[in-house]
C-alpha cells in the first residue's frame, strides 16, 4: 500500500510518497518519492496578506502535478496540510477550494497547535520516560515549540517567527519578546537536556556540521560557529561552498539565528535534528487512521 503527505509551507510545497512495509523491519514505511517545489507563498502572504496571481498559478500547477504523481504511484491514502502562509493569506481558503474543485485534492489549512501535534508524531519515538525535552520547528512563517515531560506533551505554542518572515522584515519586536519570555519561563522544564529540532533547513545545517553523524546531533557551540561563518558569506558563496539551492541558501542564516536564540534562552547545550517534520507526522497519522501501529 502507498500513501502520501503534502506539506504546503511558507517556503516550499512538498510531496512525500511512502510504501507500507511488510512488518518485518523497524520502520513502518519506506519513502519512495519526494518532490519539493520552492514557491515561497510566504513572500506574498506576509507582506500583502494575500497570495498573488503569479504564485497562485505556480501553486495550482504544483498541486496538479502532485495529483498526477500520486495517481501514477497508486497512492491509496493522502493528507494535505497548509501552514502559516495559507492560514495568514486572506485568499487562502479560496485557493484551497479551487484546488479541490480542479484536482479533487482536499487541503486542510491547519493552525499552529495542530501543526505541533502532527510534527510530534514524527519524533515521538525519540522521547524517553522521566526525561524532559523541548521540540523546536522553525519554518518559513512560524516557529512551533512543545515541552515534553515523561513522553507527554506538556505545553505547545506557536509564534509568528520564521525564516521567510525574517527575510521580509516581518517579525516585530513584540513577537521576539514574547518568544524570549516563553522560553525563559520554561527553562526549569528543559534545561540540562536535549532539544529536538525539525524542519528541512536545520536538518541541512546538522548534516553540514556533522556529515558523518547518524544521529545528526549538534552542540549549541557548533551551531554558533556555523552561524558566524555563514553570516560572513554572500548568497553565491553559500550556494557554491555548501552546494545549496538558492531558496535554502538565503534562509539558512535566519534559521540558524532563530534556533540559536532559543537554545541560548533555554540554556540547552545540544540539539538533535533527526530528519523529521510535518510531512513525516502526516504519514504517521495516516497510518494511525488505517489501523497501522507505529513506534511510540
Amino acid at each position: 500500500m502507498k500513501f502520501a503527505a503534502i506539506d504546503i509551507g511558507s517556503n516550499a510545497v512538498r510531496l512525500q510518497i511512502a510504501r507500507l512495509n511488510d512488518g518485518t523491519g523497524i520502520e513502518p514505511y519506506k519513502r519512495v518519492e519526494f518532490i519539493r517545489i520552492p514557491i515561497r507563498l510566504g513572500d506574498d502572504a506576509f507582506k500583502e496578506k494575500k497570495i498573488g496571481k503569479e504564485k497562485r498559478q505556480i501553486f495550482y500547477k504544483a498541486m496538479e502535478a502532485f495529483k498526477l504523481l500520486m495517481e501514477a504511484y497508486g497512492v491509496e491514502h493522502y493528507m494535505a496540510c497548509a501552514t502559516s502562509a495559507m492560514r495568514e493569506a486572506k485568499n487562502g481558503e479560496k485557493i484551497a477550494d479551487k484546488v479541490e474543485k480542479n484536482t479533487g485534492l482536499k487541503i486542510d489549512i491547519i493552525d499552529g497547535k495542530r501543526e505541533s501535534q502532527l510534527i510530534l508524531k514524527s519524533i515521538q519515538h525519540f522521547f524517553k520516560p522521566d526525561k524532559n525535552y523541548l521540540t523546536i520547528d522553525v519554518g518559513g512563517g512560524s516557529t512551533e515549540m512543545t515541552v515534553i515531560k515523561n513522553c507527554k506533551a506538556y505545553d505547545s505554542i506557536s509564534f509568528d517567527v520564521g525564516t521567510v518572515r525574517f527575510l521580509d522584515n516581518g517579525i516585530n519586536k513584540k513577537t521576539w519578546k514574547e518568544l524570549e519570555e516563553y522560553v525563559k519561563n520554561h527553562v526549569s522544564d528543559v534545561q540540562h537536556t536535549n532539544a529536538i529540532a525539525t524542519s528541512g533547513t536545520i536538518n541541512k545545517i546538522a548534516s553540514i556540521i556533522n556529515p558523518t553523524s547518524k544521529e545528526l546531533a549538534i552542540t549549541t557551540q557548533q551551531l554558533d560557529e556555523f552561524y558566524k561563518n555563514i553570516k560572513r558569506m554572500s548568497l553565491n558563496e553559500r550556494i557554491e561552498f555548501y552546494k545549496l539551492n538558492p531558496d535554502r541558501a538565503d534562509v539558512i542564516e535566519p534559521s540558524a539565528d532563530i534556533y540559536l536564540k532559543i537554545l541560548k534562552w533555554a540554556d540547552i547545550q545540544q540539539m538533535y535534528a533527526p530528519s523529521a517534520g510535518l510531512k513525516d507526522g502526516i504519514l504517521h497519522e495516516l497510518l494511525e487512521k488505517i489501523g497501522v501501529r507505529t513506534a511510540s
